[in-house]
């Protein structure tokens, strides 16, 4: 199987990264629902997206996405929470998918 950052590597044009997120999230046995869809079309376009779709229905899975692409543009992303322990869940799901060395964390009991 596949990772993530192999299917979708710095460089990849529009079409390499919604084929390469969407070959990756099949191999994990997820099909994307319509609006999932149609936002990583537009995160592959380098569009900026807004999804507003009720809880459980897979807005993580589409952050997965647009980090994907920023990463495949040359970019940096920041996924932000309100909670600590959601921003500590989120971590280690971004280190599953995106390595250790590709994902930081930051809260507020830290100054920068």
């Amino acid at each position: 199987m596949s990772s993530l950052l192999e299917l979708v590597p710095v460089g990849a044009d529009e079409d390499t990264v919604y084929d390469g997120f969407v070959s990756w999230a099949e191999a994990r046995g997820i099909r994307l629902y319509p609006a999932q869809d149609e936002a990583v079309i537009e995160l592959a376009a380098g569009s900026n997206v807004i999804l507003s779709t009720p809880t459980g229905t897979g807005k993580s899975l589409v952050a997965i996405a647009a980090h994907a692409a920023a990463l495949a543009r040359g970019g940096v992303t920041f996924y932000t929470a309100p909670i600590k322990a959601l921003v500590s869940e989120k971590f280690f799901a971004l280190v599953e998918v995106f390595g250790a060395g590709n994902v930081g964390m930051v809260t507020g009991d830290s100054s920068v």
